[in-house]
């Protein structure tokens, strides 16, 4: 790969690893999350609005839409720079010449390999983004139940007072509930 074609896959290629870092950053911030979660610890284990703690989970990882966006956006603008390598390469003498006949399939044949490889790298980056994406919104999502699940049960478990109490309730001891620890 050189030329035109080294350029639209690096654009490409660059474009992709950052969303791959930034998945894999979010990936590894919501398993965390998620792990402790379930431990019935966190730092989102408070929880005073159920709709901001879906906002707020869910924009961090609305980024890696734009990315996915950006990819196959690129893609089809490599497909538009490799059809304008070729055009802006023809002069209306290279059509009516037999001689200039191999120069020109030349250039389409260059134009075509951008246009050919940008649409192909960008479209299976794209997908390749939007599945992870796809598989962050099922774990955010779980990170969300999880955490208004708990929060949901600790209300039910606070004394009412007009307001939850969020915080975490404290431990029975054996046997004050039919011989069952509870924690």
């Amino acid at each position: 790969m050189t030329g035109h074609i080294a350029v639209a896959t690096a654009i490409i290629g660059i474009v992709f690893l950052v969303g791959l870092v930034m998945s894999a950053y979010r990936v590894w911030k919501i398993g965390g999350e998620l792990d402790k979660a379930k431990l019935g610890g966190g730092r989102l284990m408070k929880v005073e609005s159920e709709r901001a703690l879906e906002i707020r989970l869910f924009s961090r990882i609305s980024h890696l839409q734009h990315i996915a966006n950006a990819l196959g956006m690129l893609g089809l603008i490599g497909t538009a720079w490799g059809f304008s390598l070729f055009a802006a390469n023809i002069t209306p003498d290279m059509v009516g010449n037999a001689a200039s006949a191999g120069a020109m399939v030349t250039t389409l044949a260059s134009g075509l390999g951008v246009a050919i490889y940008a649409t192909m790298l960008g479209g299976a980056l794209c997908l390749w983004t939007t599945c992870n994406l796809q598989l962050l919104r099922g774990a955010t999502a779980s990170l969300c139940a999880l955490i208004m699940d708990e929060a949901h049960a600790r209300s039910r478990l606070a004394p009412r007072t007009g307001t939850p109490d969020f915080a975490a309730p404290q431990a029975a001891p054996y046997g004050a509930l039919g011989g069952e620890a509870t924690s």
